[in-house]
């Protein structure tokens, strides 16, 4: 039978054979499959994952007040730690940056000269996050695992993609969500579909049945849509980046050249049927006497809010003031929106720079996937769609204030346990190519046995006896 190395990582124990011709005992290892390793971690993860992305709790009556997302999160850690005693492997980097950001805000809420209590509300709140990016790194150690995962997130941004152009609501022409969390506000909304675009791109380019190709191309031209109807010129800046990249990756690198030419032909056609909004306050943004005004008014008040957390930042460089905390000295309690000088002010200069450390690991291990890929094309689709995904959201988050958000650390850990899985996978191909001795090795006999080793012609047959 026909051995997955993609699906059956290193590090498994040992079955002992025994050579009853030598008497020699040799240990032959056998890869466990991951389907038998965490398996109640990782279930609890898909549950976790599952109420984070699609939130029943809204669209469901009569399940608001459950706490699902806690519930899950409890087993996902009650999980991982009766998985303890087979962990084998080292945590990666990021993780630890995580921790070390973590501890940082929460030394940032117990210097807080502003609200300590709320900001350690928020901080404790994080530590959910930690948990599940620590048992995705342990428990996700097959592709098809991660492929679950990111199929989860990719699938939830779909219908939310759809049901809110089908349901959202329209206020002063912009689109909102239909739900609350991520698909509430526009901009929070936009941010949302941009970085799942690269997502549902791979899962296009991996479908094999044409019903499959045309869900995930409605879902892109979905989405699109969407985030033109929000007017966000944050998230359409991203939008433009983002496809930007997955062009380069997917269609240039990955010679698809008729990848271009549809998307040139859609970008045009949806930017003629849905783009009138965001174009108009692109327009405004620096032109008082457009129809937009409050576009300009906004775009003014973001420069405010900017220069105002890099002041906050400059007076509290080590602690910042507490997360959650600058709204309160922002002079009309808004919060920055930028996640990077958010995460200054609020956390100090070493919460934003293990905030960065994070995010450009995960960057880094895109690239490392794709290095261990050795060719294989699911693994590469993801690497470059990840890769793709984290750019969008670097430059969706100089607009937005989503540092105290769940996703960016799950779009991490995704390419933490794909670099991991890419890693074993090539481990494993390395040793199954190696060549046996031709001949055994001398230790298998006693020096009192005169044996002598003739060749065998390879026309020789063995017949039963």
């Amino acid at each position: 039978m026909e051995m997955n190395a993609v699906d059956y990582p290193i590090g498994g124990k040992s079955a002992h054979l025994d050579d009853p011709a030598s008497g020699v005992s040799t240990a032959a290892r056998r890869p466990i499959s991951p389907r038998n390793q965490f398996v109640g971690a990782y279930a609890a993860l898909l549950a976790f994952m599952f109420v984070y992305f699609f939130r029943p709790e809204d669209w469901i009556p009569g399940l608001s007040t459950a706490p699902f997302a806690m519930i899950a999160g409890v087993l996902a850690l009650i999980g991982m730690l009766f998985s303890l005693p087979e962990i084998r492997q080292r945590l990666p980097n990021e993780i630890f940056y995580l921790a070390l950001l973590l501890g940082q805000l929460f030394l940032a809420s117990a210097f807080s000269p502003v609200w300590r209590g709320g900001a350690f509300q928020i901080s404790l709140s994080l530590v959910k996050a930690f948990v599940v990016v620590v048992v995705m790194a342990i428990a996700v150690n097959s592709m098809r695992r991660l492929r679950w995962l990111i199929f989860i997130q990719a699938a939830s941004a779909a219908v939310m993609a759809a049901a809110t152009l089908w349901k959202g609501n329209s206020v002063l022409g912009r689109l909102e969500g239909v739900l609350g969390g991520n698909y509430s506000d526009p901009n929070d909304l936009a941010l949302s579909f941009v970085i799942s675009i690269p997502l549902c791109l791979a899962f296009l380019f991996l479908a094999r049945h044409w019903f499959w190709k045309a869900v995930w191309t409605s879902a892109i031209l979905a989405m699109t849509s969407a985030i033109l109807e929000t007017g966000s010129r944050g998230g359409f800046l991203a939008l433009i980046v983002t496809a930007a990249f997955c062009l380069w990756a997917f269609a240039i690198r990955g010679r698809r050249p008729y990848v271009l030419v549809i998307a040139a032909a859609l970008g045009v056609a949806i930017s003629l049927m849905f783009g009138g909004m965001v174009i108009g306050r692109l327009k405004g943004t620096f032109n008082s006497k457009e129809d937009t005004a409050a576009a300009y008014a906004s775009s003014e008040e973001r420069q405010e809010l900017f220069w105002r957390s890099v002041e906050v930042t400059e007076q509290h460089p080590l602690f910042g003031v507490g997360p959650g905390n600058f709204a309160q000295l922002s002079g009309n309690w808004h919060i920055a929106h930028n996640s990077y000088t958010q995460m200054s002010s609020e956390g100090g200069m070493p919460a934003l720079i293990l905030y960065l450390l994070v995010l450009w690991s995960g960057i880094n291990n895109t690239r490392k996937a794709r290095r261990y890929a050795n060719r294989d094309k699911e693994t590469t689709l993801f690497a470059k769609a990840l890769h793709c995904t984290l750019i969008g959201y670097l430059v969706g988050a100089v607009f937005l204030s989503m540092d105290y958000a769940f996703y960016p650390f799950f779009l991490v850990a995704y390419t933490t346990s794909l670099w991991l899985i890419a890693k074993k996978s090539m481990a494993l191909g390395e040793i199954l190519e190696t060549p046996l001795p031709a001949t055994p090795p001398k230790s298998y006999f006693s020096d009192s046995q005169n044996l002598e080793i003739l060749p065998i012609p390879s026309a020789t047959r063995f017949e039963e006896t």
